[in-house]
C-alpha cells in the first residue's frame, strides 16, 4: 500500500474516530496557537500548509491568516477539508490534491509562510531537500518556513512496542521519526537562515491516537502534565514532536 491510499482509507474509515475527539482537538488547538506564535503569521500574510490532511489545523488558523492554500496528497482528505472549510463559512481556505512530496508545488502563487504540519516524515531524506527547496522558491523574502514532526529521540518511542498493533494501524508505509539536527541542516542545505528547532508535544499527540476514548474532563489535567514536561530542559529533547522554524532571506 502506498502512501495516498494509506490516507485516503484512513480519511475514509479512521479518522473521524480519532480526530474528532477531545483528545485530538487538544492537540490540534496548541499547534495552531504554536504556530501563530512561533511564525506571528496574522491577516496581512498569506500561508502554503503542505500535507494539510483534512484542513483541522487550518481552519484553526482561518480566523487569524489572511489567506490558506492548502495541499495534500489524498483526494478523500482534499474533499473533507473542503466540505468542513465551507460548512463553517470560511472564505479564506482553499484546497488542492498535490504530490508535495515530488516537490510540485508552483504554481499557487508567492507566499509569505509555508507550514509543514506532521508532513515531513512521510518523506525521504531526498523528498525532504526537495519540499523544503521548492518551499523556499515559493516564499516572499523574509518569509518563515515552519514544520512539526515526530522526534528520532522521543521518550515515548521506548514503549512503542507494548502498543505495536496499534502503533502499526496508525502509521503509513514511509513514515518514520526525524532527527532535529538532520532537519536543520537539511534546511539550511535548501537556502533557510538560522533554522531552530523547538519542542512542541511531550505525549499528547501520540496518546490521541492510543487512546482516543481518554475522557474530556481529563484532557486538560494531560495537557498541563504534557505542557511542564516540555519546559524541562534535560527532558525537552526526548520530547515526542519537534517543530523547526526558518526564514528565507
Amino acid at each position: 500500500m502506498n502512501e495516498r491510499d494509506y490516507h485516503d482509507r484512513h480519511y475514509e474509515a479512521e479518522a473521524a474516530a480519532v480526530q474528532g475527539t477531545a483528545l485530538f482537538e487538544r492537540v490540534h488547538d496548541r499547534a495552531a496557537r504554536q504556530f501563530l506564535r512561533s511564525t506571528r503569521t496574522g491577516r496581512e500574510h498569506r500561508m502554503l500548509s503542505l500535507g494539510c490532511g483534512d484542513g483541522s489545523i487550518e481552519r484553526r488558523l482561518a480566523p487569524h491568516v489572511g489567506e490558506i492554500v492548502g495541499l495534500d496528497i489524498s483526494p478523500v482528505a482534499i474533499d473533507q477539508a473542503r466540505t468542513r472549510s465551507e460548512a463553517a463559512g470560511l472564505r479564506n481556505l482553499s484546497f488542492a490534491v498535490s504530490d508535495a512530496g515530488s516537490s510540485r508545488i508552483d504554481g499557487f502563487g508567492r507566499f509569505d509562510v509555508v507550514a509543514a504540519f506532521a508532513f515531513l516524515h512521510h518523506l525521504s531524506d531526498a523528498q525532504i531537500s526537495g519540499a523544503l527547496i521548492a518551499a523556499r522558491q515559493a516564499l516572499r523574502a523574509g518569509g518563515a518556513f515552519y514544520s512539526t514532526d515526530p522526534n528520532r529521540r522521543r521518550l515515548v518511542g521506548h514503549f512503542a512496542g507494548c502498543v505495536r498493533a496499534t502503533y502499526d494501524r496508525y502509521h503509513s508505509p514511509d513514515e518514520r521519526e526525524l532527527d532535529p539536527d538532520l532537519l536543520a541542516a537539511l534546511a539550511g542545505q535548501a537556502g533557510f537562515t538560522r533554522p531552530v528547532i523547538g519542542y512542541v508535544d511531550y505525549f499528547l499527540g501520540p496518546l490521541a491516537w492510543l487512546a482516543p476514548a481518554t475522557p474530556r474532563w481529563l484532557v486538560p489535567a494531560l495537557g498541563a502534565l504534557d505542557g511542564l514536561a516540555l519546559k524541562v530542559p534535560l527532558m525537552r529533547c526526548y520530547a515526542s514532536s519537534f517543530s523547526l522554524l526558518a526564514r528565507a532571506y
